[in-house]
């Protein structure tokens, strides 16, 4: 099983940061079908088939945490530097 960690710090609003990362998970389902369910007030998570994660945030950062399966390891690059670019994009 292969881990994808990522960590961006912010200093937006939880407002802000909720939004952004509602927008992260749609994304990540648009792409690679990780469907998201919000489990808390600052936390999703993110499933399919072979793929589970969490996204979470605080006052200061969000963090990106996904375990994948053997058939999905093979496209873990890809999926780590689409989550870093788009964090960097949204939190920067």
């Amino acid at each position: 099983m292969s881990t994808i960690s990522v960590t961006q710090s912010h200093n937006k609003s939880v407002t802000e940061v909720r939004e952004l990362v509602d927008s992260l998970a749609k994304k990540l389902d648009e792409r690679y079908q990780l469907k998201s369910r919000w489990s808390g007030e600052r936390q999703v998570e993110l499933t399919r088939a072979g793929v589970n994660g969490t996204l979470e945030f605080d006052e200061q950062e969000v963090r990106v945490d996904i375990k994948l399966g053997l058939m999905m390891s093979a496209f873990k690059s890809v999926i780590r530097d689409e989550v870093e670019r788009a964090m960097r994009e949204k939190l920067v």
